[in-house]
């Protein structure tokens, strides 16, 4: 996170953040976060993702730098974040850098969907960088002491690239996360499962996403013994948290 801040944009080092700060906001949000996507449904919440005028408001103009902000580069912090957003982005990760506006309406009459649903979004990441992010997601999943093992499709031949993720909650135990897409070298399906209070996301919520593609990408759930799991022994150990 420092290397993508303090860039030596201006001698001033809080200024040098400043600056920092703007450009990292404008990249991220180029995958669509901090704003409302638009999909075809209301209600939509558009997350937060801080910009230097809102720790000038915190803060004060110079309160604030890079020490203050760090703990933005993992997920921390004043972000805020959708699942629909965060299941977006691993849409514009299969995609190499693009992702379409998400929608539920699969078409109208005898055509597919509104013009604007059709139309790709580009990110601000050129597509050669995902060549390298997407083996160490597939490395999550199916590689030796991987975080999110108990998502891995592998016995059906079907690559899985994930990450998974555990959300402190000062309120009580900490919520489980997982997002992912497969098959990883020819995506058909983007997801993220966020499980209220259950502790690590690799434990609870990626065998759930598991199930989630198994039953997508196979017409079928094979694996019973994890619906079995996941109803009894899962929210035993959850609850145990």
């Amino acid at each position: 996170m420092r290397t993508a801040i303090m860039r030596g944009r201006s001698s001033n080092p809080k200024e040098d953040a400043r600056l920092g700060l703007a450009e990292w906001r404008r990249q991220v949000m180029s995958f669509g976060l901090g704003q409302e996507l638009g999909v075809d449904m209301g209600s939509e919440r558009k997350g937060s993702i801080p910009s230097p005028e809102l720790y000038d408001k915190m803060y004060g103009k110079h309160g604030w730098n890079f020490r203050t902000i760090y703990s933005l580069s993992i997920g921390q912090g004043e972000i805020g974040i959708t699942g629909l957003q965060m299941a977006n982005i691993m849409a514009a990760i299969a995609n190499r850098g693009y992702y379409y506006t998400p929608h539920f309406v699969r078409g109208i009459g005898q055509g597919g969907p509104l013009p604007e649903y059709k139309e790709r979004h580009y990110t601000n990441v050129d597509p050669q960088h995902f060549d390298a992010i997407i083996p160490g997601m597939q490395a999550v999943v199916e590689g030796r002491g991987g975080t999110g093992n108990l998502a891995s499709l592998a016995q059906f031949g079907i690559s899985v690239a994930g990450k998974t993720g555990t959300v402190q909650n000062a309120h009580g135990p900490d919520h489980a996360t997982f997002a992912a897409f497969a098959p990883a070298e020819d995506p058909q399906i983007a997801i993220a499962v966020f499980i209220e209070n259950a502790g690590f996301g690799g434990s609870s919520a990626a065998p759930m996403a598991a199930l989630m593609m198994e039953k997508y990408l196979r017409g079928k759930v094979e694996r019973t013994q994890w619906e079995t799991w996941l109803e009894g022994d899962a929210s035993k150990f959850i609850r145990k948290r």
